[in-house]
């Protein structure tokens, strides 16, 4: 990438699909020089790159070791699969009330998307997007960014273990959530969720 005039933002959106995907190990130096001179910037947006990275979680600043990529335990992830089976059916039932058409139609977009993915890189970005993308019409934006982060976090566990074995296949699940979705019936749609998200 060599655009002079790229944003911290887009930067650091890049970096953080590879820490995700696992293209950067966790616990790697983030080094400031390295990213000015791949991104073709000064050092003023590779430093608000890394502040993004470690304000979304996804990196830490470790006091005479600089930025770091985050590393989580399995611990770690059993807490994190426990937050999203707490906040995300909770989001959805909230989301449930206040679905319109439009929202409907939006999130069925996202749902082929992920039935039409050729590839697990592919496959995991739009199933992030299709869990978010439900959650949305709740309208809490607190709870959200909360969950939005812990689906980054989540992303990494299908990268490190399942990315290798991965096979295209339509979701039944999905189709149930945004049937029960459809017909208002937030109970339902949560209960699915909290399945779906228990295999994970």
């Amino acid at each position: 990438m060599s655009d002079l005039s790229i944003k911290p933002a887009a930067i650091a959106d890049v970096l953080a699909e590879e820490i995700i995907r696992g293209d950067i190990a966790q616990g790697a130096r983030l080094a400031q020089d390295h990213i000015a001179e791949r991104f073709k910037c000064s050092h003023v947006p590779a430093r608000e790159a890394l502040q993004r990275l470690v304000q979304m979680e996804l990196a830490t600043f470790i006091p005479k070791r600089g930025v770091r990529a985050f590393s989580l335990t399995d611990a770690d992830q059993d807490d994190i699969q426990e937050m999203r089976l707490a906040l995300e059916p909770l989001a959805l039932t909230k989301a449930v009330a206040k679905i319109t058409p439009a929202a409907l139609q939006e999130m069925e977009l996202f749902r082929l998307a992920c039935d039409h993915a050729k590839d697990p890189i592919s496959w995991e970005k739009a199933n992030r997007q299709f869990h978010l993308e439900i959650l949305k019409p709740c309208e809490r934006p607190l709870l959200l960014e909360r969950i939005k982060q812990l689906q980054r976090l989540s992303a990494q566990r299908f990268h490190a273990r399942w990315r290798e074995t991965w096979q295209s296949t339509s979701d039944k699940d999905h189709v149930a959530i945004l049937q029960a979705m459809e017909r208002r019936e937030g109970n339902t749609a949560s209960t699915i969720l909290r399945r779906h998200l228990s295999r994970g």
